[in-house]
């Protein structure tokens, strides 16, 4: 039960990784490799490689920045999916501990807690992306038909293709089904790399706390001996390390790609700011790239959210150790009890690349930038 409990969280991220071809089929080993090759070489590598070479070919402003809106996500969506896909067994590592940390739930309170507040907080994230994906792809290609009817039809960005695109109907739909199949596998590949990220802190939230409910009821069970207590006590102290470890292998999973996300998020909302506001004229393009900046955003926010979230919820460990009946217990568990103590003291920060702390202040200072650029803009306009 607790494997179909954990599993059932990751179900959509374990169901991209098939759809990309990063899990290989038990049945059809070599179709499916055939599949995968031919979905990240031609989707995964060609679309981001088509986009960057547009870009070196552009020769108006106005092109450049309507590329870089795509290319430089794009690119970014690469580096983080596949730094996931090289640190597969750390993930299944990981989900193996939460799976473990479920199986320790064996207290009513516990389990109504991790059923009503931890699985919920983390299936929520998965879902309000799903929103925002599906949003982000239905406006694309309405915008894309709207101005195709309206003004003359054009891709959706400019790119490279060894062809003439415009030469030709037949050339212009092919470009066009690439870029969209393109820009769904980009959707689906930030789908599962920008939840996966929170889902896991949001667990270790969880997990925490849960942690600390159990830490403050030992020694109050009359019917246990002090053997007892001190034995729950030491259990406890396994799975308080088992959760520093959860927290390392996250870090080591999403590090290098948050990184690279926080910055390119920056430099991507100073982009999407000016490129509408100098080039856009319909409403329906503004209406696109709102949506597309609310969309750069969220990708960022969840993470730091529930990375704070976990801050405070092991902040709180601390204070959970007084909580226990460790005045009438045995000299062993006092000497544990200790040594749990400074453990606990020093204080557990998700930082990323050696730089950024992630949390809701790194959040607030890209939204800071994103208005400092904002205001710039309007002085220029």
């Amino acid at each position: 039960m607790a494997f179909e409990d954990v599993k059932e969280i990751f179900r959509t991220h374990w169901t991209i990784w098939k759809w990309m071809g990063q899990v290989t089929h038990p049945k059809y080993t070599k179709l499916y490799k055939a599949y995968s090759i031919l979905v990240n070489v031609v989707f995964s590598l060609g679309y981001p490689v088509h986009l960057v070479i547009g870009l070196s070919q552009e020769k108006t402003i106005q092109g450049s920045l309507l590329n870089l809106t795509i290319s430089l996500p794009s690119v970014i969506c690469v580096l983080k999916f596949y730094n996931t896909w090289r640190n597969f067994d750390k993930v299944r590592h990981l989900e193996q501990m939460y799976n473990t940390l479920y199986a320790r739930l064996d207290h009513p309170e516990d389990l109504a807690y991790y059923r009503k507040v931890t699985a919920p907080n983390a299936i929520r994230v998965v879902s309000a992306f799903k929103v925002i994906c599906v949003g982000m792809a239905v406006t694309a290609e309405l915008t894309q038909l709207y101005v195709g009817f309206v003004y003359g039809w054009r891709l959706m960005y400019p790119g490279y293709f060894p062809f003439d695109p415009h030469g030709s109907t037949a050339g212009y739909v092919t470009a066009h089904i690439f870029q969209f199949i393109g820009l769904l596998t980009q959707i689906s590949q930030n789908l599962m790399s920008d939840t996966y990220g929170a889902v896991c802190l949001a667990l270790l939230a969880g997990h925490t706390h849960l942690l600390g409910q159990r830490l403050a009821r030992i020694g109050y069970d009359k019917d246990k001996t002090r053997e007892q207590h001190n034995q729950d006590f030491v259990d406890f102290i396994v799975d308080h390390n088992m959760l520093l470890n959860c927290q390392r292998t996250l870090v080591d999973i999403i590090g290098m790609g948050l990184f690279a996300l926080i910055i390119s998020t920056s430099l991507l909302l100073a982009i999407v700011i000016i490129y509408p506001m100098f080039f856009v004229d319909n409403a329906l393009e503004y209406a696109y790239y709102v949506f597309f900046m609310f969309g750069a955003l969220m990708e960022v926010f969840p993470t730091c959210y529930y990375a704070t979230h976990f801050e405070y919820e092991f902040e709180g460990l601390t204070y959970k150790i007084f909580s226990c009946n460790w005045v009438d217990q045995n000299r062993s568990f006092k000497k544990n009890l200790i040594v749990c103590l400074e453990q606990s003291l020093k204080a557990r920060y998700v930082f990323v690349g050696g730089m950024f702390r992630i949390n809701m202040q790194i959040f607030i200072a890209i939204c800071k930038g994103a208005y400092s650029v904002f205001t710039l803009a309007l002085n220029y306009k």
